[in-house]
């Protein structure tokens, strides 16, 4: 099935196709330059061996701009669209060389099995968002899920269709349901603040669900009475105020939280600490430091710069994956108050060998939706699963998991989640 881009146009974005890497110190004395990126690799496809850019040339500047180092061609590179037009300056074989570049787009994700559908949606503040589609090439209205995934800026796009994000997305999709990926602030095609920046909050993600959601119903493939949502790690914490605010057939949550962020925050690291084997007094020290350079961040909402100045160590200790911002909202959150006013079923399925999650989350948050609403929550563990839906015998072989290494998908999510949804929807 043709990709279909609707819902308001947005560019696509730029496709190099170049693998560089950094230029020592010993080669840039030889070449003459203080800073660049050597070519180490070409993809078929991309802009870079259609300008014939080749292995080994050192880019130096882009545009006039000195490109200081791998970080900044790649933050250069995420911003460019497909009929951008670039002047790269390099070095070919140790001489200087101009080539004028015209950006090519980026391949879009397909599937022999499944439709893949490009859109937009817009949020309150203007800013559009890219979608991805995903449907059964069975013609009628399917039920459909809103994925909603974890804390972090990346893309949600999958071009081989890879990830477990994908082959959870893709094996629903086989299983008859339209799945909805919603990309982040700033990431891949959409548009809005950059991901890291103070204003792509915890709220700002919300927002991109919840005009999802919106336009889930609207769609003509869609049963718009069996619309779910699925939410992974703070995806599931996020389902809660999305799911309160526009009424939805059913949740399910993923290796999720259910406490208040502190005291998950603590049990998990303390969780980590001893799966990594650290002495308890140091434990101990560590957490206590880890409290306290938490709770004056994300509580008393002291400047990062501040508390860094004043406890040079707590820079460990609020690194995190998303803005400050986004932080101190998804602190500032009361769980129990926020699953209180969902009426939908949930289901809460969690991997015995997730190191990031706390198991006993999960149980908690099926005693809390069912003290509100009887029978409302499920609960679904799977042995040998980890936080990232591949497979691991333990949450010891999941942390230690060498990083760059993928693990085997465990597809026995997929069958979790769809023979439960099954159950759910509304018959035609």
């Amino acid at each position: 099935m043709a990709v279909v881009a609707q819902g308001g146009e947005l560019p696509r974005g730029g496709f190099l196709g170049l693998a560089v890497g950094a230029v020592s110190a010993e080669e840039g004395r030889e070449l003459g330059i203080a800073s660049g990126v050597k070519v180490l690799k070409l993809v078929d496809g991309g802009s870079g061996k259609a300008a014939g850019i080749q292995p080994g040339d050192v880019i130096t500047q882009i545009d006039s701009s000195n490109v200081a180092g791998t970080d900044a061609f790649v933050d250069f590179a995420r911003h460019l669209h497909a009929g951008d037009v670039v002047t790269i300056s390099l070095l070919h074989g140790g001489k200087a060389k101009d080539v004028r570049m015209e950006v090519r787009p980026r391949p879009f994700e397909t599937s022999p099995d499944a439709g893949v559908w490009y859109s937009s949606i817009s949020i309150a503040d203007g800013s559009r968002r890219r979608v991805i589609v995903t449907k059964p090439k069975q013609p009628g209205r399917h039920p459909a899920v809103l994925y909603m995934t974890g804390v972090g800026c990346f893309s949600q796009e999958s071009l081989d269709r890879s990830s477990p994000d994908a082959k959870l997305l893709y094996g629903l999709t086989a299983a008859g349901f339209v799945t909805m990926r919603v990309e982040k602030s700033g990431i891949g095609d959409s548009e809005g603040p950059p991901c890291a920046s103070p204003d792509a909050d915890l709220d700002n993600e919300v927002r991109g669900y919840l005009a999802g959601l919106l336009a889930l119903k609207q769609y003509d493939f869609v049963d718009s009475r069996n619309i779910f949502l699925l939410g992974l790690s703070i995806g599931g914490v996020e389902a809660a105020l999305v799911a309160r605010r526009e009424p939805v057939r059913g949740v399910v949550v993923v290796n999720t939280v259910a406490k208040p962020f502190l005291e998950y925050l603590l049990e998990t690291r303390r969780r980590q600490l001893q799966l990594r084997h650290v002495p308890y007094d140091e434990i101990d020290r560590r957490l206590r430091e880890n409290e306290l350079c938490n709770h004056r961040l994300l509580i008393e909402k002291e400047p990062v710069e501040q508390l860094v100045k004043e406890i040079p160590s707590c820079r460990e200790h609020v690194d995190y994956p998303a803005p400050v911002t986004f932080m101190r909202q998804w602190a500032a959150i009361d769980p129990a108050a926020e699953w209180k006013e969902v009426s939908a079923p949930v289901l809460i399925i969690y991997g015995l060998s997730d190191f990031v999650a706390t198991i006993g989350d999960h149980p908690y948050l099926a005693s809390i939706l069912n003290s509100f609403h009887p029978g409302q929550g499920t609960l679904k563990p799977i042995a040998g699963m980890d936080h990232y839906l591949t497979r691991a015998a333990s949450m010891e072989e999941s942390i230690t998991r060498p990083a760059g290494t993928p693990g085997q998908f465990d597809s026995d999510v997929v069958d979790a989640i769809a023979s439960w949804l099954r159950t759910q929807r509304i018959p035609t």
